[in-house]
């Protein structure tokens, strides 16, 4: 099957009106419809900017449908209680694997962590549908804020708009040694102007602000490892910064990288959050065995 990062989309167009798994099955290129089943009732067709769960679903003559296939389709992403680091009555704070995306995506419908929050505060009869209020990449790992009701949605929400959640990264940069450069920085405070350029971040001086703060702890054989504070919250903001600025983060291809790290992984955390809620300050931190995991892969890479 193919990689969930290069997802495959189809338009298929119906001579005559047909039940939407036989479409499916009748029109897509060999390879890609030997599990239209799944690929339905996970949420990867869509007509009219809706998605089509029913795989009996009658498509009108002329009308024209839209298929992503990936594959996770047919998986369901479950919580795993262990991965809550923080739950309080009003917020949880969840640890994210890399290769998984927070929101759902064209594809699928079910395999994100936002769906698995959800259906773990169904189970224990929460009334109330989550949005995360901070979002990490698909290939990052690290900590997600969901709130647990309406008033602390609107008290999270407004606390990310001013910037006083305050969030530390972990990133396992490449040293510059290795390839035949001067060290990386021990400090290094970026202020710039950036733009998303179709998927890739770059300077642009009509952008807008981004500010990123890099701190060396420790060296590796073939990395550096940085602490990295972010003043704001710009697409790809640590990767492009650590990329133009100093070296690429170690597994991050998109941006440089000549490592790779597992199906879609780079070698960057969300390690931790203080959040100023109710007149208390949270000092919310991943555990030590989320570290020893990331140490491990790193090594291991390089």
């Amino acid at each position: 099957m193919h990689n969930f990062q290069e997802v495959k989309k189809f338009f298929i167009t119906a001579k005559e009106d047909t039940p939407l798994r036989r479409l499916l099955e009748e029109h897509l290129p060999a390879g890609y419809n030997e599990n239209v089943e799944a690929v339905i009732t996970s949420g990867g067709v869509w007509k009219d900017k809706k998605r089509i769960f029913e795989p009996d679903f009658t498509i009108r003559a002329q009308e024209t449908v839209k298929v992503h296939i990936s594959t996770f389709q047919g998986k369901i992403y479950t919580l795993n209680e262990k991965d809550i680091v923080f739950e309080n009555q009003d917020l949880m704070v969840v640890y994210k694997p890399p290769d998984l995306n927070v929101h759902g995506v064209p594809s699928t419908f079910y395999y994100n962590l936002t769906y698995a929050v959800n259906r773990y505060l169904e189970q224990k009869d929460i009334p109330f549908v989550s949005t995360p209020v901070t979002r990490l990449d698909r290939p990052v790992e690290g900590l997600v804020i969901f709130p647990k009701n309406k008033s602390s949605e609107r008290r999270l929400f407004r606390l990310v708009k001013v910037r006083r959640i305050k969030k530390w990264y972990m990133a396992a940069l490449e040293r510059q040694r290795d390839c035949g450069g001067a060290d990386n920085p021990d400090y290094l405070r970026i202020r710039d102007r950036v733009s998303n350029n179709g998927n890739r971040t770059c300077v642009d001086e009509n952008g807008k602000d981004a500010d990123s703060l890099f701190i060396k702890f420790q060296t590796l054989e073939a990395a550096d490892i940085y602490s990295v504070f972010i003043f704001t919250g710009r697409r790809h903001q640590i990767r492009f910064h650590a990329s133009h600025y100093i070296t690429p983060i170690i597994g991050d291809w998109f941006y440089g990288s000549s490592h790779r790290m597992g199906s879609d992984e780079v070698a960057l955390v969300c390690r931790g959050y203080n959040i100023p809620f109710q007149e208390k300050n949270l000092r919310i931190r991943l555990p030590q065995h989320y570290l020893d995991r990331f140490y491990e892969k790193i090594k291991k890479e390089i």
